[in-house]
């Protein structure tokens, strides 16, 4: 496969802006709120993925694991908090915006890979709020570890193929 990574400003979501708008609009966000959700990384990877990897109906995909991605930041957190039975597997948490209707396998598993990567990295920042506040996080309970598990992902994100490198902006280092 050749090298698929592309500028931020290049991967374009087609209707960007409608879906913002009508996430905004169902969800009942202020101007604030819709512009940080238009602006984050997190949200335009997993409406990206789709779209990139050729999926059928990308723009159905991309609507409903918005719409999962909102009702988790949102609200629903008696369902969508994390929690101990997410630790038996990393992609847990992630398990529903997983399903897409075709597409190349390789470029869906480089987004998930790069959502993961995104997730540890907020558990990560969020360790010492999460210990101080009673919060659940899975490296604070001893249940995963942070460098195991950054390494494992950043030989599956920092790969030459992965088009949303662009979006993440962390570093990495193999050591």
């Amino acid at each position: 496969m050749t090298n698929c990574a592309i500028k931020i400003e290049e991967l374009n979501v087609p209707e960007w802006d409608y879906f913002v708008s009508e996430i905004k609009t169902i969800y009942r966000l202020t101007d604030e709120e819709a512009a940080e959700f238009a602006d984050s990384k997190t949200a335009k990877i997993i409406a990206a993925i789709p779209f990139v990897a050729g999926c059928y109906r990308p723009e159905v995909t991309a609507i409903a694991h918005l719409s999962l991605y909102v009702n988790e930041i949102k609200g629903f957190q008696k369902y969508y908090a994390c929690n101990p039975l997410d630790d038996i597997d990393l992609f847990e948490r992630l398990e529903p915006i997983s399903h897409f209707r075709g597409g190349d396998k390789k470029i869906i598993e480089c987004g998930m890979n790069t959502l993961a990567y995104i997730m540890i990295e907020g558990y990560h920042k969020s360790e010492k709020f999460d210990a101080e506040n009673g919060n659940y996080n899975p490296f604070v309970s001893g249940n995963w570890n942070y460098k195991t598990l950054k390494n494992k992902l950043g030989k599956e994100v920092f790969v030459s193929f992965n088009p949303f490198l662009p979006f993440i902006g962390i570093s990495f280092s193999w050591s």
